[in-house]
């Protein structure tokens, strides 16, 4: 019924996030879920951020056609 994705990640892949978290725990001397929702949260602004500038040149590309 489930099947995985015909791409499916190897968990291996993800070493060097994992890597990476543990580095930013000992730098920020955080706990892991402290520092992971912190980058989620970033994750979310800058994703919120793209969708906005998006629609803001999109929406200037708009005006631009009707001067025309």
């Amino acid at each position: 019924m489930f099947a995985l994705p015909p791409e499916a990640f190897e968990i291996g892949d993800l070493q060097p996030l994992a890597e990476a978290i543990e580095g930013l725990c000992a730098i920020l001397d955080g706990d892991r879920e402290a520092v992971i929702e912190g980058l989620a949260e970033i994750l979310r602004r800058r994703t919120a951020f793209e969708a906005l500038k998006r629609h803001t040149q999109s929406s200037r590309d708009a005006l631009k056609d009707l001067r025309v």
